[in-house]
Order: C-alpha cells, then structure tokens, then sequence
C-alpha cells in the first residue's frame, strides 16, 4: 500500500523513492546491533534512523523536521520500509541516535564504509582512478570571545553546571558576589572600557575562578565534581589564562599565550581552535573531502576527516591514505591543491600506497627563487657523489654539512669560500649580504631530484591540463555549503562536527547516484552576466 501510494503521489518519482529503486535496503538493523543494550525495550530502527539521518541532510532538515517528514510524506516511508499507518518517533530519538554513534570510536567513519560498500556492490564504485581531495572552513557553534568574555563566560558555564549537579554544596561556597557577577551572559559593550578597568575585572574573576577550582578540589568536596568536564575546562583555561605561584595570581600577557593549536577559546566547545588561511581567520574545525573524479563514473567521496582549524593540510595525508587503503579504494592519483603537496609525502605516497600525489610543489621561500635575474638553487650543480657544489661561475663550495630543519626534516648545508665570493662580478645576482659568502640549503638526494623534478613538469603545459581537474573540487565544496551548511557546525565537539561531514558526505552522495543514474548532467562553471555578455560580443 505504501508503494502504490507513493507512485501514485510521485508520478515522476523522487530522491526516495528513486534511491530505494536503485539501490535496495542500504542499511540493515545487524550492522548496529552492537550499539545497544541486548535487554530491555527494543530501540527504534538504528538502519532507518541513518537513511533518515542522511536524507535529513540531503533536504537541510532540522531533527523535527525530519521526524516530521517520517510521520507525513509518504516517500519517506516508501524509502524506509514503513506502513502507511506508522506514526514514526519523537525528534530527540536523532539527537540521542547520534550521541550513540560518537560514544563509540570508529562508528562514524563505519558509515560511510558501509553505504560505500553497498555502492560497490551496485557496480558505481571502483578501485583506482583518480581522486581529488580538498578542506574547507568550518565555524564552531559558538561565538567568538575575547580573553575577558573567555574567562568570565568558563566561569559562569562552571557555576550553571554546578547550579544543576550540586546545587545544595554551590549555595554553602559562592559568596554573594557571583550571583551578580555571573548572573548574565559576559557581552563586551557590558565590560568597562578601559584597559586598566578590564585588567582588575580580569584579576578578580581569576581570584574567583581560584578560589572555586580549590573549593571542588578541596579533601571534602565530593570526589565527582572536579570530574565534570565543565570544571575540567575551567582549570584548563585557567592554566592558560592566568599565571599563579606563591604570591598570588596575574593575567597572562599577550607574549605569555599558548599557540592557536592548544588555545581554548570557549567553554562551550573546547575542541574548536582559531585558524588563518588566506587571511580569513575563523574558529572551528576544517572539513577535507575526498572524491572520485572521473568521468565515466559518479564522483562519488569516498573519504571525510575534520581536523582542528590549526592543522595544516598536509599533514592528514598519510592518515587518509590508511583509511583509503583499508577501504581498498586507494586512487592511482590524487589531485591535490599545494598545501596538501611535500615532496616527502608524494615519495612516501608513491612507495607505501602506490599512489601518484598530484598538485604543485611549492617553490623555496629564497628572494633568488622570486627573481628571474637571480641566482637560486636549480642554477647550481650539485653532486651528491663528492658531496660538493659548484656555482654558476665555476666555484666549488667548501663544506658539506647533514643537519635537521625547524620541522624537523633532514637538510643538506654548503658555503662558499670568502675568497670566490667577495671578488665574483655575479655577487648582486647571487647574494644580498655585503660581508658573508653564499651559502644553500637543500633535502638530502632523492627528495632533491624529485623535487627539481617536478617542478620542472609543472612548469609544462600538459601538466596544466592534467592538475585542472583538480578545480571540480571546488563545487562539491559549493554544493555541500549550499545544500548542508557545511561551513556551520550543527553541533559541538570535534566528533559530532565530524558526524556532520560524514552525513554531509553520505547525503551529497545519494544525490550524486541519482543525478548520474537519471542521466542528469553535472553543472557548468558559473559565468557573470557581465562575462556572458563580453563573450557574445566577441563571437562572430
């Protein structure tokens, strides 16, 4: 009955209806056995609350409206395996189904595997080929603060906590002063303007924050409550915050901050870190995305990470080759953009995955390399063998020194003789210092001719036409920012914000096969009205 209802009110079909065609039951209760309790009450569908969970995400559906959904549209039900009578489940049910999933490590990235699998199965995945990855920003849900808003507002989650788990010790140990104090949200035009003003309220709701952070760890105080995690995050933003020894305690200076990567920066999501890229700086989380990318096949992704905002791209490579290989759906060749590309990682890449890391290696941050005129590293020889190099002009360097860079990478260190370089008419091409001889810095052997290697290939003009497949990327980026939000983290934490990509990714996806299975083609490139006008001008 539900199926004769449903193609009878979607005579054209629908995502649903279209899916459970296509490809069958995705999701099966046995896969998720393992999530709960073998007594007691029997849970809802965990197999139907994932299809709802990624068709929520395919629509932009809040969790009401998703329960909504179930209850009312009979496409929904057709796709779930519903009678038309069922009266489907409260929303919280999604909210507690996804606490489920992130308790438990390795549940989330499991989804995507089996819908991925289940593509495999249908013949619209395969092995091999070509994959282009790429990250986008992602906003934490929560709002930015400055230091004093930072430190009154861990405070006041603090106390709220406590006003609910020990309300009876919170009245024996606040004096009067925090009711006033920590009553109300901490919002910078309510704040004394002043710096020397700010720096006392500072100082004082350090000697509060002291003071409660003794009173819980006190040999009295019940042992549980320096266990919960709002305190837990108070004592550590206070560590970062504020400095104490035996004459009290100050307000750290600027210079006296912990970096980006470890700094909290709200009390409320203490996984979200404060990240810079191409000078849009933003609080949160990066999502990477992995798809396929050819054309004989539906791009579908088929790999998700989030990382903290402060994690530079590069380094989740190897992570994501792992998880690709323990999949089997290694790539022959990625496409990346540069700041995922090293050429440690496109050997390493090569010799443990066999797969072709494909994207721009950057060029030396040397002045040489930005001057055309200029003497930089690929106009010398170097010889490995007599562990010596020779100059533009026939100068021979007079040591050979191995040592470690800051990021800890093996280099190679020569200089010039004194005497080559003082007297050498080339001396303004090749140096700007008017006292010290020439000297360079470079990776030991392979990594060196690797890397002058390709960026020779990527100087040619069909490596161009090769990397500018990379660029579709770019709208998967737009299409799971316009259909799931997904520069806005819908939850807290770092796990359920990567429970949200992979939802994202799973979603994009559904509507990806469908798209190729109605034969519906990919969209173009978007053109201004002002550049579509240029060209019919310029057309004969």
């Amino acid at each position: 009955m539900t199926e004769r209802v449903a193609r009878a009110a979607f005579p054209k079909g629908s995502l649903a209806i279209r899916m459970r065609d296509a490809l069958g039951e995705v999701f099966v209760d046995e896969q998720f056995a393992h999530l709960f309790a073998t007594r007691g009450h029997p849970a809802t569908s965990p197999a139907r609350l994932v299809m709802v969970s990624v068709l929520q995400y395919a629509e932009g559906l809040t969790d009401r409206q998703a329960a909504e959904a179930v209850r009312g549209r009979v496409d929904w039900k057709f796709l779930l395996g519903l009678r038309l009578e069922d009266p489907g489940f409260d929303a919280s049910v999604l909210s507690e189904f996804r606490t489920r999933l992130t308790r438990q490590d390795g549940q989330t990235d499991r989804l995507l595997t089996l819908l991925l699998r289940h593509l495999r199965e249908h013949g619209l995945l395969e092995r091999g080929g070509r994959q282009r990855t790429d990250a986008t920003h992602v906003h934490a849900a929560v709002r930015l603060l400055n230091r004093l808003e930072l430190a009154m507002e861990t405070m006041r989650a603090a106390l709220e906590t406590l006003a609910v788990a020990a309300p009876v010790w919170l009245l024996e140990h606040a004096p009067a002063a925090w009711w006033d104090r920590y009553a109300k949200r901490a919002d910078d035009y309510r704040l004394p303007q002043s710096e020397a003003a700010r720096t006392a309220l500072a100082t004082a709701v350090g000697a509060d924050g002291y003071r409660l952070l003794d009173a819980v760890h006190h040999p009295t105080a019940p042992a549980w409550l320096c266990e919960l995690p709002a305190l837990q995050v108070l004592r550590q933003v206070w560590v970062q915050q504020y400095y104490r020894d035996q004459h009290g305690h100050r307000w750290r200076g600027k210079s006296d901050l912990p970096p980006s990567a470890t700094a909290i920066g709200s009390p409320y999501d203490a996984d979200a870190r404060y990240g810079i890229k191409r000078g849009m700086g933003w609080r949160g989380f990066k999502g990477h995305f992995t798809e396929v990318c050819e054309p004989d096949r539906p791009h579908v992704i088929v790999h998700v990470a989030t990382t903290a905002a402060t994690l530079s791209d590069v380094e989740t490579v190897t992570a994501r080759h792992a998880d690709l290989a323990a999949a089997d759906l290694l790539p022959n060749r990625e496409l990346v953009d540069a700041a995922y590309v090293s050429v440690d990682h496109i050997l390493d890449a090569a010799a443990v995955h066999g797969v072709d890391l494909f994207g721009p290696v950057p060029a030396g941050h040397q002045w040489q390399t930005r001057d055309p005129d200029a003497y930089d590293l690929t106009h010398f020889t170097v010889d490995f063998g007599q562990r010596h190099v020779t100059c533009p002009t026939g100068a021979i360097s007079r040591n050979w020194r191995e040592s470690i860079s800051a990021d800890g990478l093996p280099t190679i260190q020569v200089t010039f003789r004194l005497p080559d370089c003082t007297p050498c008419p080339q001396r303004a091409r090749c140096t700007r210092s008017t006292v010290n001889a020439r000297s360079l810095t470079f990776r030991p052997r392979p990594q060196f001719e690797a890397q002058q290697r390709l960026r020779a290939e990527q100087s040619t003009d069909a490596w161009r036409e090769q990397y500018a497949l990379r660029s579709g990327i770019e709208g998967t980026m737009s299409q799971a920012s316009r259909r799931c939000d997904v520069h806005h983290a819908r939850y807290k934490g770092t796990a359920k914000t990567h429970l949200q990509h992979v939802l994202t990714a799973m979603a994009l996806n559904l509507v990806r096969i469908d798209a190729w299975l109605s034969g519906t083609p990919l969209g173009g490139s978007w053109t201004s009205r002002l550049d579509t006008l240029r060209l019919s001008l310029a057309s004969p």
